[in-house]
């Protein structure tokens, strides 16, 4: 689970800024929103909300997330021994753009609270630290400064062994759990539990809810999401087949490509869904299937790719971050999935949403979907630098009304825009 994320000099994020998954003190809806973890006095958000106009920070924020936990699972390995890291500071100021970036990050895993951290720059490491908690009191396990590495008694011994064969470009802690170290690994596998998918309809979504489907105990509960969603059809069916020169003649496909479709191993995957045939009587008679991708909108599209993730994370208590989140989606499916994280039934295990959104009616008080410290807004100032605040931090109180007021402007966030007021689209119109 994840406690909280910072980040500092990283794309247009030029100072530290934090998202923090900590439930503030706020009365309203603790019984659902909130999980209780296995330590003292410390619940957590189960959704949160980012609200800001376009390019104003949003997707950079879940970019530095992604970037911090794919550079620790990935960094040990030795394919990446000679690249550089892709690493993106803040360009758009001479204080930052030769700066390393810092990225830190605080979990529970194992009722266990740890807190990662490091800086880099394209090249090398420039500081790395981890600390556990342990009966409200934080420990040091080991801390970096470039290829100085000091391991504490705290830390697994056996790691010793591996401070002076960790690349300057690698993570102390990816080598751990390279080396099968457990506090690495369980780090490692903590992180795995952070997935980040784009609600465009990414090919990695639709291809892990498709993998999903092949298990037949997993496929029955997306089955019961899609179900649950009134889409005209009930169920699901994925069949895999190999591409024959005889379907490929049929298709007029030319000879030399013909050559390397057959000569790859690839599978062909089709998704299709079920509707029923009735009779002139209106009479059930018979079930046609659509294919997924080509009979369906976009927006049926949309929401079954994203059944795999959001059934896996509720299954296992995972944190899901989407990117474009209610793109194509109507607002009562969106609203739909948000209920799903802030249910005690259906959300169990404590698994986390954190989502980008345009559509503020789901910050309508009516709605009674979130609290003040679920919903972030980002900013960008004139000089390109992104600050995100919940509406916790920005003091508002309980019974304002947050869609209207956000729409007015007054939490900011919003573009501003001159199209239709002086921009003249064509000139002077001569």
């Amino acid at each position: 689970m994840l406690v909280k994320f910072t980040v500092e000099n990283y794309l247009s994020l030029k100072n530290r800024t934090s998202i923090d998954l900590t439930a503030t003190s706020l009365t309203e809806l603790r019984s659902s929103n909130l999980h209780a973890t296995p330590l003292k006095n410390l619940s957590l958000l189960k959704s949160m909300v980012i609200y800001g106009a376009n390019s104003n920070g949003k997707s950079n924020l879940f970019k530095a997330i992604n970037f911090a936990r794919k550079f620790i699972i990935n960094s040990s390995k030795d394919s990446q021994s000679d690249e550089p890291i892709e690493i993106q500071p803040f360009c758009l100021s001479t204080e930052t753009m030769d700066q390393p970036s810092f990225f830190e990050l605080v979990f529970i895993h194992d009722t266990i609270k740890y807190r990662y951290g490091f800086e880099v720059d394209d090249e090398q490491i420039q500081k790395e630290w981890l600390y556990v908690t342990t009966k409200n009191k934080e420990q040091l396990l080991f801390e970096r400064d470039f290829q100085e590495i000091t391991i504490t008694k705290k830390f697994d011994a056996a790691s010793s062994n591996l401070t002076t064969i960790t690349r300057k470009n690698a993570l102390f802690i990816s080598v751990c759990a390279q080396f099968n170290i457990p506090t690495g690994m369980a780090i490692l596998k903590a992180l795995n539990g952070i997935q980040y998918v784009s609600g465009l309809q990414d090919r990695f979504t639709v291809n892990f809810t498709i993998d999903m489907m092949d298990d037949p105990v997993k496929k029955k509960y997306i089955d019961n999401f899609i179900a649950g969603a009134d889409l005209g059809f009930t169920e699901t069916k994925v069949e895999r087949f190999k591409l024959t020169e005889e379907i490929l003649e049929k298709g007029k496909v030319p000879k030399e490509i013909r050559k390397l479709i057959l000569e790859s191993d690839e599978e062909n995957v089709v998704v299709s869904t079920k509707h029923i045939v009735y009779d002139e009587n209106n009479e059930e008679v018979d079930n046609i299937y659509f294919n997924l991708f080509v009979n369906e909108s976009l927006g049926t599209g949309k929401y079954v790719a994203l059944s795999g993730p959001i059934i896996d994370t509720l299954l296992h208590g995972k944190t899901l971050i989407i990117d474009e989140f209610d793109a194509q989606l109507h607002p009562h499916l969106s609203k739909s999935i948000i209920e799903l994280f802030n249910s005690k039934e259906n959300n169990p295990h404590g698994a986390q949403l954190i989502f980008a959104s345009h559509n503020s009616a789901l910050i309508n008080p009516k709605r009674k979907l979130f609290r003040r410290d679920q919903i972030i807004i980002a900013e960008k100032d004139k000089y390109g630098v992104t600050t995100v605040e919940s509406l916790y931090d920005k003091k508002v109180r309980k019974d304002a009304s947050f869609e209207k007021d956000y729409l007015e402007g007054k939490y900011d966030g919003l573009p501003d825009l001159e199209i239709g007021k002086e921009l003249r689209l064509f000139g002077d119109g001569e």
